[in-house]
């Protein structure tokens, strides 16, 4: 039995990235994925230099950057008085700067860019409507229970690598105390046609806009001909999924007195998703034996960073660098935890924090609004250096 066979759980952004990177390591893969096709729900990813600097590494940059969008210029917003309060420049200038490109894109396209990657690789097979229902560690492998429609089968490897998500059931099954937690937020995701907008919200720019208790964030995707919106709110509906609708005039009500942009910009989308936002505390540990996690089901975190998606494809590079030698699996995947923990630990506790931050009102907002002015768009920028320029 080979030890260059690994399993993974989940084939979403950081399922897929984990494959490619232990192909190109000499490992062959199996994904094991439950949804019949890889059509990512949701909206845009926002892919910061640390992101975009991994993809390089697994050869896909060129077919996301076909895919994408290069901001030319970021703005923070007040969202009430639609003035800016920081503006920095992007695209060439934030690429010299941090190392790497910023982009922008549509999920799907982005899931689409490491699927194609994915099928062309031999050493990647992709196993659909497979649902995981346990397993066991036998012998120096590990064996892992599928569902297939009515048809239960057997799966073995020398490792399995949990990257199914916020709900992961691979966690469940070694920390089955290691809950999602709620935050008391809901993401409403839209995508809208740039020709529904006036020309000076149709450009290649990334906005945040501030206001009391809710934000709004917009940037281009579909090549330019779209833009995404992700707007939060606060909400009580703990019902997890991509695909609540809201009832009409619901989201309106959250911005209500906020600037005529803003107005614009929610009436845009023919329909809105809502879904309730969860993360995780940072967990003791991420795994035992030959199992670990990675992504969401690691290190969930709210999306107010827009570092998810990155710190998924960035735990895909270590863990294949850590496995590269291949001679001792368990303790491989310890020290890939090891370089890991710490670092999501930091970025899901910073994402946490611009909770607070975003959504002051009265005289908080006040401040934080002369804070962002002082500091300017180069300042905010340089906050999150840190996460930016992450190498490995």
């Amino acid at each position: 039995m080979s030890q260059r066979d690994i399993l993974v759980a989940g084939a979403g952004v950081g399922g897929l990235s984990a494959a490619l990177a232990l192909a190109q390591a000499d490992y062959n893969v199996t994904l094991i994925e439950r949804a019949p096709s890889l059509e990512e729900a949701g909206a845009g990813v926002q892919l910061a230099a640390n992101a975009t600097r991994c993809l390089a590494r697994l050869g896909v940059l060129e077919q996301v950057a076909a895919r994408a969008v290069q901001p030319a210029f970021m703005r923070v917003i007040d969202a009430r008085r639609g003035t800016v309060l920081a503006e920095a420049p992007m695209g060439e200038t934030a690429e010299r700067r941090f190392g790497a490109p910023f982009l922008v894109i549509h999920r799907a396209d982005l899931q689409a860019a490491l699927a194609e990657a994915a099928a062309a690789e031999p050493r990647i097979r992709l196993i659909l409507r497979s649902t995981i229902e346990g397993f066991s560690e036998e012998h120096g492998r590990v064996r892992v229970a599928i569902r297939r429609g009515e048809t239960p089968e057997i799966f073995d490897g020398a490792a399995l690598i949990g990257a199914d998500g916020v709900r992961s059931a691979v966690r469940g099954q070694m920390f089955p105390h290691a809950l999602p937690s709620f935050r008391h937020r809901a993401a409403w995701r839209a995508t809208a046609p740039v020709a529904r907008l006036p020309a000076h919200l149709a450009d290649a720019a990334t906005r945040l806009w501030l206001g009391p208790r809710a934000h709004l964030v917009t940037y281009p995707v579909r090549g330019g001909k779209a833009v995404n919106l992700v707007a939060i709110t606060p909400d009580e509906r703990t019902a997890h999924g991509w695909s609540h609708e809201g009832e009409e005039g619901e989201l309106a009500g959250h911005f209500t007195g906020w600037c005529a942009d803003v107005q614009e910009l929610l009436a845009a989308p023919g329909a809105w998703l809502r879904w309730a936002l969860f993360d995780l505390d940072p967990l003791h540990a991420w795994g035992t034996g030959r199992v670990t996690l990675l992504g969401d089901a690691a290190h969930a975190m709210v999306p107010f960073l827009a570092q998810g998606a990155a710190q998924a494809i960035e735990d895909a590079t270590v863990l294949a660098d850590c496995l590269r030698d291949g001679d001792d699996i368990a303790a491989a995947l310890r020290r890939y935890e090891t370089l890991r923990r710490a670092r999501t630990a930091q970025v899901q506790a910073a994402a946490r924090g611009m909770d607070r931050v975003y959504h002051l009102s009265g005289p908080a907002a006040f401040a934080r609004n002369l804070v962002i002015r002082a500091k300017g768009g180069a300042g905010v920028l340089e906050r999150y250096r840190w996460i930016y320029e992450w190498r490995g």
